[in-house]
């Protein structure tokens, strides 16, 4: 994060973006598929991330919407699900949806939930996923899981 401009010392810049490895979380298939609870829901794929402090949950959020090209991986994060603003105060990641095309079954919302809040919560200082829609906290994203309190992978 250093460089060396014209002879001067170096100087740290802010905000400038790092690569970063970062874990992600894409939905099984197969569980999909066949709804066997003895296979695991989400299957963890490691990726590198060009991001800072400012905008890595949006960065991140957007690599979910990019399921590994091998068989066998899902996303819940499909592009009709807009994404108003992401971003991190503290220890809680915030993540707002747009109302629009914000629908689906139990187990799309269950996967969609689980997909976010497991990847997030795995960069460094984050522990919880407060939800919102259209800005507000809401009951539910779907109507099928509760989102009015933040989120920690233990919970769900």
């Amino acid at each position: 994060d250093l460089l060396h401009l014209d002879g001067a010392d170096l100087i740290d810049l802010p905000g400038r973006e790092r690569e970063l490895e970062v874990t992600l979380f894409f939905p099984n298939q197969e569980y999909i598929q066949t709804g066997r609870a003895d296979l695991p829901m989400l299957k963890e794929v490691k990726r590198t991330v060009e991001a800072n402090d400012e905008n890595l949950v949006a960065k991140v959020l957007a690599e979910l919407r990019k399921p590994p090209a091998a068989e066998g991986f899902a996303t819940a994060l499909h592009d009709e699900l807009k994404i108003r603003a992401a971003r991190r105060e503290g220890r809680r990641a915030y993540v707002d949806f747009s109302s629009e095309n914000l629908f689906g079954g139990s187990l799309q919302e269950t996967l969609l939930v689980h997909q976010i809040v497991w990847t997030l919560t795995a960069l460094p200082g984050i522990d919880e996923v407060q939800f919102l829609v259209e800005g507000e906290k809401r009951e539910s994203l779907m109507g099928h899981i509760s989102t009015d309190e933040p989120l920690r992978p233990d919970q769900l």
